[in-house]
Formats: C-alpha cells, structure tokens, sequence
C-alpha cells in the first residue's frame, strides 16, 4: 500500500511546482488553483477506495464528485489532467482510472453500441456503458468536444448509466459546459447532459493567463528546411521538446470505418510524416477528425508542390485548414520555404489562403481560432 505521505508527493500541486522551480514553467495562478483542486480529487478517490468491504456494505459511499475543467486553447489543462492521473497511486486498493481522448472514446461507445445491436440486446446503450464502466472507476476526458449529432444524442443516456455505477469523470474542455454543442441539431434532447453532468462535476476555469504552450512554442522554430538528415533531426527534436518528452506510443483513428494510423502519439499531439496523410485516400472529414483528437500535429517531409503532385497539394489544403479552424498548432519539416511550397498551376488561387494561414501559424507558434 502506498504510504499517504508518497501520495502527497505526487499531488499535481507539488508537479506543477517543480515544474516552476526549474523554470519549465512560469507562475500561473489559475494553473496552481486548478491543481489544489485535482489534489482534493485525488485524495477523496483514494479515500472512497480505501474502505474496507464491511464498511461499504453497511454504508455504501456516495460517488466522488469529478472536475470539470474548462478554458481557452494552451492553457494547460491536458497537462494538469496527466499530473492528476499520475497522482493517484498504483495497487490494488488504489482507485483504478482510465484516461483517453473524448473523441476516442466516443467511437468505443458507438463501436460497443454497434455490437450490443448486432447481438440483440435489449437495451444497447446500457449494455455498452456496462462494458465501459469496466474499464476504471475514474474516467479521464480530454478534449470534451460534441460536434457529431449522433454522439450528442446518446450522451445523457449513456452517461446516466455510467454516472449510476459510481463512476467519477474528469475532463478536460475548451468550452464552458452550457456552451457544449451549441447551436447543434436537436440540442434540446442534448440538454439533460449538460444537466447530469453539472450535477456530478464541480466546473472550474482555467481563466487568462500565460499560455505555457505557446511559451514552449516560441522557444523553438516550427518551420523547417531544406529536407535534410539536420532538418530530421531537429524535426524530431522539436517533437520531444514540444511534447515534454512524454512516453510514445502509435494511434489508430476510425473514420466511417476507416482506420487512420499517426506513427507518434505523446498525449495530444501526433507525429506523422506528409505520405501518410496526404499521400492516401483521405477526404476533408477524416482531417477533421485527426484536428478533433490532436492539440497539434508534427508533419515531416512536406514536397513542393509541382504539376507532377498537385492531387497531394488539394489533401494538404484540407488538412492545413482542419487544424487553422480548429486552433491546432503545426510543426513541420518541409522542402522549401512556405512562399516557395507550391509552384503548380491548378490550385494557385486556393494555395495562397493556405500559404497566408501557415504564415500565421509559424510566426505566432501557434494555430489562431477557437
């Protein structure tokens, strides 16, 4: 068992402090309440888990109330929900939690609510929230987005069953939670989530301040050229800085059941070179869903784009945009300069609000929008 004094340790407050003092990060406030409340959280859950059966038999625990957190782009949310997830201790009496993207985890719920149908079930939203309930008592959300009108109708619920099971949920959005699939089709069948989960999250903002995203960017050049091994190298550099050298894994994003792979995972930014992306039969929605999962994207060995090539130039345009509108941050290794990166005839027109938007992302070190 884990002594609580090495549990105290690991409180995302006492990470987010050194972090500070070896100057990682600069003093945030807003960041620092945050994480004395995941601190709370974390030690209720631990608390909760740690009753023996007698007790929880003769006076079952109510469920632990889970967190809400909400505020603009970069400003360091993903990284408060990982120190939280890595506060919580790892044995058996240890509360067991689960912590993925929202849009992933959405496609889980709609595959398992696929296979309760096919196999007759009564009930498939229930049957489906059973089987995800059983993957942890605390549920991580990153990224709580609601854009697909088929999620949004099934979320109350789904997430009245898994509420009903004890689960606690935290996550993680860029919107506060009344503006969540605003001004969506159908949003009043939408409503009762909003309701549910005001009721079993405590909402905290995660108000202005620095955005130590944008900090980290513009310690490092985000554009680089000409493809060479120093271009790779610094490529790949920039991915481990940028990602805070976490640990890194391969993805597999579904799209009408299509399977998208991203080479380099570290928590909410992906690596993939331009072929794989650009050089295969991928359409403007399946961009939208890589810009729905990932904070940002490392693109390695983007061509110029000639006569011989401009197919790939009409993919690349869809993916630039997917993540511009999205405020999506890019890094990326590439031929030439961007003013040099086209030099076709068929897209010239449609390029140069392309050229003009990576502009802006390079010079600020960071996407624009919402």
């Amino acid at each position: 068992m884990t002594n609580p004094s090495d549990h105290q340790q690991a409180y995302p407050s006492r990470q987010l402090a050194a972090k500070i003092a070896v100057g990682d990060l600069s003093e945030d406030q807003a960041q620092m309440i945050a994480a004395r409340r995941l601190d709370d959280l974390s030690d209720k859950l631990c608390r909760a888990q740690s009753l023996n059966w007698v007790k929880k038999l003769v006076s079952p625990p109510q469920p632990v109330m889970g967190l809400y957190l909400y505020g603009g782009v970069g400003r360091g949310k993903t990284m408060l929900m990982d120190m939280f997830v890595n506060s919580l201790p790892h044995h058996e009496t240890a509360p067991t939690v689960w912590r993925l993207h929202f849009h992933d985890f959405m496609v889980l719920a709609q595959d398992n609510i696929h296979a309760a149908r096919q196999a007759d079930d009564d009930d498939p939203i229930e049957a489906a929230a059973q089987m995800l309930a059983a993957r942890g008592q605390v549920i991580c959300f990153d990224e709580m987005e609601v854009r697909d009108i088929a999620d949004a109708m099934i979320l109350a619920r789904l997430f009245s069953s898994l509420l009903a099971r004890g689960i606690t949920v935290v996550a993680t959005s860029n919107r506060h939670v009344d503006d969540l699939y605003k001004d969506g089709l159908h949003r009043d069948r939408f409503l009762p989530f909003i309701e549910l989960l005001k009721s079993r999250c405590d909402m905290v903002e995660l108000g202005a301040g620095m955005d130590w995203r944008s900090t980290v960017l513009a310690s490092i050049p985000t554009w680089y050229h000409p493809l060479d091994v120093v271009t790779k190298s610094a490529l790949d550099s920039a991915f481990r800085h940028v990602t805070d050298r976490k640990p890194v894994t391969s993805e597999t994003i579904r799209v009408a059941g299509r399977d998208i792979t991203i080479e380099k995972v570290a928590g909410d930014i992906g690596f993939a070179s331009f072929a794989s992306l650009c050089d295969a039969p991928l359409a403007a929605r399946d961009y939208l869903a890589i810009a729905g999962r990932f904070a940002g994207v490392v693109l390695a060995d983007i061509p110029q784009f000639t006569e011989s090539n401009e197919h790939l130039a009409r993919r690349f345009m869809w993916l630039i945009d997917a993540l511009y509108d999205r405020g999506r941050f890019l890094i990326a290794s590439a031929a030439t300069d961007i003013n040099d990166l086209y030099a076709g005839h068929q897209w010239r027109f449609e390029f140069d609000r392309t050229a003009s938007r990576l502009g802006e992302m390079v010079a600020r070190g960071q996407t624009t929008g919402s």
